[in-house]
């Protein structure tokens, strides 16, 4: 007896459902899942509402706020991972697609009110030990996010001082000190206090800042001293120079001093001492000079 027409297409209709779940199975199936772990801490003051965010970046100019994973913070330290499918769409028919890798691991301390306070970003594989076997990869050093480092106020720039570098000088918290250092074909020196260290290349060949574009950058051209100034500091706090450069002040001289990933607080302390910048003194008579050649007898 023949079964009636309504069951043998219902039959039919499952035959055809389980032939196409075989064909689709297999290629997920096979592509493995691996994982991403990080661990850190939160120097400084943060909210208990701020959170830290971990995206992996498979490719360049993909955005920083898409598909992030919140990564549990107890204390000032945090700790998660995250897991990535290996299966690469390209090439379907052909070969072995398991090659599915990101390319970094960006992680980012944001407030509730989703403005960042700071973020690192860790290279795949190079920052990071790979179990073969696990098919996981672990950061090989903690990750450290700054939150609110408070920097001293403007209202206390009344106990600032003065430090002389000679041509020119700064005024600085309390605690920051002046050092010349060795120069080859011009005047250097550093400024160092509240955990930043702030160098200087007085001479002919100063550093321009040509390197330093928008929209990585903020740049603002102004007069500082009584000569025009050029300042640039990163968009991203932690990732860049926070820098002043001046083309002549006499003399053909060019003045560059600059600070490298500096925290927000620092960077706005750092702006603000660039503000105290004046000129008028005398490059010192005695300029440390480069060291021997080794070969020098």
């Amino acid at each position: 007896m023949k079964p009636p027409r309504s069951s043998a297409l219902n039959l039919g209709v499952r035959l055809l459902s389980m032939f196409l779940i075989s064909l689709a199975n297999p290629l997920w199936a096979k592509y493995p899942t691996y994982s991403v772990q990080v661990r850190g801490k939160i120097d400084c003051f943060f909210e208990p509402d701020d959170k830290v965010l971990a995206k992996l970046i498979f490719f360049d100019h993909q955005p920083d706020a898409s598909a992030e994973t919140s990564i549990d913070v107890q204390g000032a330290m945090f700790s998660g991972r995250m897991a990535f499918d290996t299966y690469s769409s390209s090439g379907i028919f052909g070969g072995d697609k398991c090659h599915r890798r990101p390319k970094s691991l960006l992680v980012r301390l944001i407030k509730a009110d989703g403005v960042e306070r700071d973020r690192t970003s860790l290279k795949i594989p190079t920052d990071f030990f790979y179990d073969q076997e696990r098919g996981e990869y672990t950061a090989k050093s903690d990750v450290t996010l700054h939150g609110q480092c408070q920097a001293p106020s403007l209202s206390s720039r009344s106990s600032w001082r003065k430090l002389d570098a000679g041509p020119f000088s700064i005024s600085a918290p309390p605690g920051w000190e002046f050092h010349q250092l060795t120069g080859v074909d011009s005047y250097v020196g550093e400024f160092l206090g509240d955990g930043v260290a702030l160098r200087f290349d007085f001479g002919g060949y100063s550093n321009d800042l040509k390197k330093a574009k928008k929209p990585a950058y903020v740049i603002a051209h102004e007069s500082i001293g009584g000569f025009p100034a050029k300042t640039v500091s990163p968009r991203t706090p932690g990732h860049g120079l926070t820098a002043v450069y001046f083309h002549n002040v006499g003399d053909s001289n060019g003045l560059c001093l600059w600070g490298k990933d500096l925290t927000s607080p620092q960077q706005e302390l750092v702006l603000n001492i660039f503000e105290t910048i004046r000129f008028g003194g005398a490059v010192p008579r005695y300029v440390n000079p480069p060291p021997p050649p080794k070969n020098a007898q």
